[in-house]
């Protein structure tokens, strides 16, 4: 039991006074809002799925703007409560303002409850034996989060996460009480505008648009980190994000978590607004090491730099979002050369009935050609948002290209429905078929690069600012050539409610 380790992030998360909060997201610095009313006019934090039922979407800022006032979001310290309650609000209300010296230093109370029923019809695919499995997650968040005038902040999160009638566990989904966040922000004026924001203790850390290093919203934990990260902002016009960190290890018990000693991340991010024909533009290096990881080519120490840059733009009819990312480093004492190339954008036709959006997207995570030529192709990403082929999440992002076009529509504003075939390929005849975020995959096989067609269906309702409920559907469809190889049809229901305060 760790227990010096958890007593020590609640003595930071609660004595320290964090300042006022870097928000950090790796997206652009306090750019203009604007009134765009199309299904992704706005999106949600990354990391998340866009829950696109929900008007005003948290845009979170590093070292800037929080999001709207007065909303719960999907990122618990983007919220801002900076408002005093009026004198006849619910007691759910003042809860979220409590003066103690003056409207600037306040503490915010709140939680969540979630309940999520997920059942898959072979969870690997045929890969493994006996793997339907049919859980039902709850989870559970008490949260403080105390702001000292501007520059001054302390956030603290508990946590409690529970798994029943599983006919196998999910890891992720057990974690009796613990610390699940604390960290302060000191935050210091530089200049004119900038400011630099130092965030040290354990926190959530999606980066851009989450997904290569996103927050793990299928499962009752998000990937979570236990370091220090510092957030440089010049408003509008920059932010550079740094950081080393190491992964929180998750152990079932209670107030026993601690940094995996086994995995480092460390690196840098940038974003600006507007930079490249109006294009919001991000360029990072990152660099993930694991001292034991699993690819088709064998288990072994991984080191990975992580090279890429991002550009996207959102207007009331057309989004787009563009990103590339190389990797180099060791695996097995194979140098690493792979690559991914994601695509995602839409139109919208906000101004007719149910507002369709016709979206497209598509991507492409390298395999490995030739397990024999001392030379490692398999991408693997560091903290991967699997939702992005399926909530299924059959496969992860190695060996892999996809295209996924989709249809959204809001029969009123509180309901959005997707839907739409996602056909996907092996990226190379070499590498295998990979399942799950382990690792795991079935053999390299040399007939067609074909798996199969995801048919995903997902609805959302946000019945009320804090209270909303989800549906998901994914049928696997495999192609003949992966069935031959030992690959099987699959299919994935998840029924979520999720009440956050």
């Amino acid at each position: 039991m760790r227990s010096p380790r958890a007593l020590t992030l609640l003595a930071c998360g609660t004595a320290a006074f964090a300042f006022q909060p870097a928000f950090a997201q790796s997206v652009p610095p306090e750019s203009v809002k604007t009134d765009e009313t199309g299904t992704l006019a706005t999106q949600a934090p990354p990391g998340i799925r866009p829950a696109r039922s929900q008007p005003r979407p948290a845009e979170a800022i590093p070292g800037g703007r929080p999001g709207p006032a007065g909303l719960p979001q999907n990122i618990r310290w983007t919220e801002d409560w900076s408002n005093p309650a009026a004198a006849d609000d619910p007691l759910l209300v003042k809860i979220k303002h409590i003066p103690i010296a003056g409207d600037d230093v306040y503490l915010t109370l709140g939680g969540e409850a979630r309940a999520y029923y997920t059942r898959w019809h072979r969870s690997s695919l045929g890969l493994r034996a006996n793997d339907d499995n049919d859980p039902l997650q709850s989870r559970l968040r008490l949260l403080a989060d105390l702001h000292v005038g501007e520059n001054l902040r302390a956030y603290l999160e508990l946590g409690d996460n529970r798994e029943f009638g599983e006919q196998f566990a999910t890891p992720p989904n057990r974690d009796k009480l613990d610390v699940y966040q604390a960290f302060v922000d000191v935050t210091l004026p530089l200049g004119k505008a900038g400011k630099i924001t130092f965030r040290p203790g354990r926190f959530e850390m999606p980066l851009g648009n989450g997904k290569l290093a996103g927050v793990r919203e299928g499962l009752n934990m998000r990937f979570t980190y236990q370091g220090l990260r510092a957030t440089y902002i010049l408003p509008g016009k920059l932010s550079v994000d740094l950081f080393a960190v190491r992964p929180v290890q998750i152990d079932p018990g209670t107030f026993d978590d601690g940094p995996n000693d086994a995995q480092v991340f460390h690196g840098v991010y940038l974003s600006a607004p507007n930079r490249i024909a109006g294009f919001g533009t991000d360029l990072y290096w990152y660099e993930f090491k694991r001292d034991r990881a699993t690819l088709t080519a064998g288990v072994g120490r991984d080191e990975r730099n992580n090279w890429g840059g991002r550009l996207w733009k959102r207007g009331p009819r057309w989004d787009i979002d563009i990103e590339g990312t190389y990797q180099s480093g060791s695996f097995i004492n194979k140098d690493i050369r792979a690559f991914g190339a994601m695509f995602e954008g839409g139109y919208t036709f906000g101004h007719a009935p149910m507002k369709p959006r016709l979206g497209l997207r598509t991507n492409y995570f390298s395999g490995d050609r030739n397990p024999a030529d001392g030379k490692q192709g398999t991408f693997v990403p560091a903290a991967a948002r699997l939702p992005l082929i399926s909530e299924a999440a059959f496969f992860s992002f190695s060996n892999l290209m996809d295209i996924y076009p989709s249809i959204t529509v809001k029969p009123i504003a509180s309901i959005t429905i997707m839907a739409g075939p996602d056909f996907l390929w092996r990226a190379r005849k070499g590498d295998g078929v990979y399942t799950g975020p382990s690792g795991s995959s079935f053999a390299p096989y040399r007939s067609s690069r074909s798996i199969g067609t995801d048919f995903n269906l997902e609805a959302s309702w946000q019945a009320t600012d804090r209270l909303a409920f989800r549906l998901w559907e994914t049928y696997f469809a495999a192609s003949d050539s992966f069935q031959a190889s030992g690959g099987r049809n699959g299919n994935y229901l998840g029924l979520m409610a999720n009440y956050r305060f």
